[in-house]
């Protein structure tokens, strides 16, 4: 059965739904942005069901190379369903129940009018608990896929910015960063710079990957802005400056 973490109060009622449609044979519509856990939940509902691209299901359906009948499917980003009516008569002459995922707030209301419950997941900043879980399941695959020790909670690098999408990622990158050194960073940021430079102001516009990452290491080390122009160097003023010129990345 398809895990699905569960442990922030919001969570935990919408897993309570998805007990009770285990049960009975109803067509669920699942929404939320990406990397929310909808799939998962629909796998954790009908764990043996197969999943459908929405644009490739229809494909089959008009190309008639698709036998199923009196069975579950899951559909993935059902709001990419074109032929709205060729999906709900096969539906409907095939018997077959429906759980969708989409990434809409609304829907067509003919597809909106085949699901008999609709569950919302709210995204991972609003799942404080959720991400905990989720941090240390991926922590651990990390280890074991690059088999590496693992890396204390603290020293860990999240982002949520893209749920579990990018969640995933940074906890993968925490335990790629404990292996590079100088060198690759170096290398990281010649190869970006190489692929984006254009113009004939690189220098200033590149100046942000430099200034930003000193930026924010001195604000966590040292709180203060007096305490930071210290450190780095700077008169106040000038750093004000710079502090004002990137707040857009020190504000994320």
């Amino acid at each position: 059965m398809k895990d699905y973490i569960a442990i922030s109060k919001n969570s935990k009622e919408i897993l309570n739904s998805a007990h009770l449609l285990q049960s009975v044979e109803v067509n669920a519509l699942i929404s939320g942005e990406a990397g929310v856990g909808k799939k998962s939940l629909s796998q954790y509902i009908v764990p043996n069901a197969p999943v459908f691209k929405a644009k490739s299901l229809q494909q089959d359906i008009i190309d008639n190379v698709i036998d199923l009948k009196d069975c579950s499917i899951i559909i993935d980003k059902i709001e990419n369903i074109t032929n709205i009516d060729l999906l709900i008569n096969w539906i409907n002459e095939n018997s077959i129940r429906v759980i969708a995922t989409t990434l809409k707030e609304e829907l067509n209301s003919k597809i909106g009018e085949q699901f008999s419950i609709t569950i919302e997941l709210p995204p991972l900043k609003d799942r404080e608990e959720d991400v905990k879980a989720l941090t240390a399941k991926f922590s651990k695959e990390a280890s074991t896929t690059l088999d590496l020790e693992q890396i204390i909670p603290s020293k860990l690098m999240i982002n949520i910015s893209n749920n579990a999408h990018s969640l995933r990622k940074s906890i993968y990158f925490s335990y790629l960063f404990e292996t590079i050194g100088e060198d690759e960073i170096l290398m990281f940021m010649e190869n970006y710079m190489f692929s984006n430079m254009q113009g004939e102001d690189s220098y200033k516009d590149f100046l942000y990957l430099l200034e930003v990452p000193i930026l924010k290491a001195a604000s966590k080390k040292y709180k203060s802005q007096v305490q930071m122009a210290k450190h780095l160097g700077l008169n106040r003023i000038t750093l004000r400056k710079k502090l004002d010129l990137h707040k857009d990345f020190l504000n994320d």
